[in-house]
């Protein structure tokens, strides 16, 4: 009884306690935010939770009674069965499914689902569930994107890759292996530069170096990359790197196979130089005519008999125009294709000026006004001979433009602090000396102007080499000046020059004028291999009382000092046998005091490098005065 009594007596307190339990369960299963379920293994709805009804739209009432099916989306309820029976058969299931709200929109829920017994009732199914439809959407834009990714990656033309900041392949895309036939492990970890033709390596290891720092912009490189065959591709580089904390982490390669370009580009570039070099040769052609008919008539009228002496200084003066006119066509040639480096030194503009004034106006002749106008003191920094040159032929076209005569007006002054110009851009106006050349001629038309400074384009009826004007583009733009020009047709022309500015001045070297001295070299060897040209400077060097030897070859130059000692030795760089320059250090070993005069007609440069106290270079083809000057310049 007592046992009996005892358990009367604790029932009430037990069964209190259970009811609270499953009172404080409801509770709880009521105010979670995730979805609870109980449904028969049928699938019909026994009871859901507010948080489940509220997510479909529909009354907790309503739902219980009503099969999962009646909730589910038409895609989850083709998959019903199989998840019922995996619940009969394994008392548990879980996974996504797909429901349809009250006003049609579809939900994704994962669920854990669970085979229970509850005393008194047959088996159910108790479920709780999430609703994680914003998850999976946010997670199938990310796989779309990732597959939108991965087909550019794998279908696009260029090679991607992604390089560490050592240089080391992270990944590469597979058309990376296509464009160099490597395999994907033979790329793996792969210093990129390895790859890199030897020639353009140093120039790729300092554009990564650059493109390494966290502020890099975006840059483009091209080089040539080994392809798996031998054969080397050209690939335009653009990189950006990728940042993290601050620091680049990475670098992120695009490369553009360009090699078919550049091959069209150097095809291109060969057949405008072999154009180039007809129009070339059809200019030297034409003004070599005009050189040697302006010498013929006279050269015959001079050999006929009974020719009178002003006969023969009238035609020895045209003879000496036609080759002063021959050797500017060679000077404008060489000065384009072989430029000198200008030698820069502050000058008084106004000195420079005064000194050039009187052979400029002795070259355009009485027809025409030079006037000049200087705005302050002026000091450039320029070549004093190369802008001589420059302004020459500016003034002579400037000449050619006015056949009737005109006034030629040239002026100069400082550039202002943020002057701008309606002809072209001068950064920095207020650091250069701002020239201008105006004339009153017939002006250019805008196609003209077009090419003003292209090489070789000229519209001179009478010849022209088309190089004048290149070449004062060239000159100035070797000293770091800029050149423009304006024109109207019927008004005239106007050049604009800008050179830069300096602060101290050097002194203008005197303009060139004839050389009249004694000559302290009294043995002289000629060699050249036209014999024509020997034999002309050896009469005139005799008539100075020099003893002269003439070689036309370098063999026959160094035989002739087994019994002639020369003091000087007139060489010309290209001979049929030995070349000039070993010639000179020959005769240096047989003559160690011989002074060297190197002379060739195709420019300075060739004796570049071997010009000292000793050794000199004057170019062809040279007035007589030029080579006295040049041979006194030794003593």
């Amino acid at each position: 009884m007592t046992s009996t009594d005892n358990t009367i007596e604790r029932a009430p307190h037990a069964g209190a306690s259970l009811f609270m339990a499953a009172r404080g369960l409801t509770t709880f299963i009521e105010a979670t935010h995730d979805l609870t379920c109980d449904h028969d293994l049928d699938g019909t709805i026994l009871a859901v939770n507010a948080a489940a009804a509220l997510n479909l739209g529909v009354a907790a009432d309503r739902l219980c009674g009503m099969n999962l099916r009646d909730v589910l989306s038409e895609e989850a309820r083709a998959i019903l069965p199989h998840y019922l029976e995996t619940i009969r058969r394994e008392g548990r299931a879980e996974g996504l499914m797909t429901v349809r709200t009250a006003d049609g929109l579809t939900r994704v829920w994962q669920y854990e689902n669970s085979k229970v017994t509850v005393a008194g009732r047959n088996a159910i199914v108790r479920g709780l569930a999430r609703d994680v439809t914003d998850r999976e959407e946010a997670l199938n834009a990310l796989r779309a994107s990732e597959r939108q990714l991965r087909c550019i990656i794998e279908n696009v033309s260029d090679a991607i890759g992604i390089v560490d900041t050592a240089g080391r392949l992270q990944f590469h895309s597979p058309s990376t292996e296509h464009l160099l036939g490597y395999r994907s492990h033979e790329l793996a970890g792969r210093r990129l530069t390895d790859l890199v033709h030897e020639e353009d390596v140093h120039r790729a290891n300092e554009f990564f170096e650059e493109q390494s720092s966290p502020d890099a912009p975006v840059r483009t490189i091209d080089f040539r990359i080994r392809h798996c065959d031998g054969s080397w591709r050209w690939f335009s580089v653009v990189t950006r790197p990728v940042v993290r904390s601050g620091e680049t982490v990475s670098i992120v390669i695009n490369a553009r196979d360009i090699t078919d370009r550049m091959l069209l580009e150097a095809q291109l570039e060969q057949a405008n130089r072999v154009n180039s070099l007809g129009r070339l040769a059809a200019t030297v052609a034409h003004e070599f005519n005009n050189v040697l008919m302006g010498i013929q008539p006279f050269a015959d009228l001079m050999q006929r008999p009974g020719v009178t002496p002003e006969m023969v200084v009238q035609g020895a003066r045209h003879i000496a125009n036609s080759i002063a006119r021959g050797k500017r066509v060679t000077l404008d040639i060489l000065r384009f294709t072989n430029p000198a480096r200008p030698t820069l030194d502050p000058i008084d503009v106004a000195e420079w000026w005064r000194q050039l004034a009187p052979l400029m106006q002795a070259s355009i002749g009485d027809k025409y006004v030079l006037a000049s106008s200087f705005s302050g003191p002026l000091i450039m920094l320029a070549d004093a001979a190369q802008l001589s040159q420059v302004f020459a032929n500016l003034i002579s076209n400037a000449r050619d433009a006015m056949p009737g005569g005109g006034t030629l007006h040239i002026s100069a002054r400082l550039g202002r602090p943020g002057e701008t110009f309606a002809f072209g851009v001068v950064p920095n106006a207020e650091r250069f000396v701002h020239f201008t050349v105006e004339d009153s001629g017939t002006g250019m038309s805008a196609k003209v102007l077009q090419h003003a400074f292209e090489p070789l384009f000229t519209t001179k009826r009478n010849g022209g080499t088309g190089l004048g004007l290149a070449v004062a583009h060239q000159a100035v733009g070797s000293h770091a000046g800029h050149i423009f020009v304006q024109s109207t047709v019927g008004v005239g022309s106007t050049f604009h020059i800008f050179i830069p500015a300096a602060e101290a001045v050097a002194a203008v070297p005197p303009a060139g004028a004839p050389v009249e001295t004694g000559l302290h070299c009294q043995r002289i060897l000629i060699v050249d291999d036209e014999r024509m040209i020997g034999e002309g400077l050896a009469e005139l060097l005799r008539e100075h009382g020099v003893t002269v030897r003439v070689a036309s070859t370098g063999r026959g130059a160094l035989e002739s000092c087994s019994d002639f000692t020369p003091e000087l030795a007139i060489v010309d760089i290209r001979l049929p046998d030995i070349n000039g320059l070993e010639v000179a250090r020959r005769l240096r070993e047989l003559v160690p005091g011989v002074k060297i005069l190197f002379a060739s007609g195709h420019g300075a440069s060739e004796a570049a490098g071997v010009q000292d106290s000793r050794t000199k270079f004057i170019q062809k083809p040279f007035e007589m005065n030029e080579l006295m000057a040049e041979i006194e310049a030794f003593a």
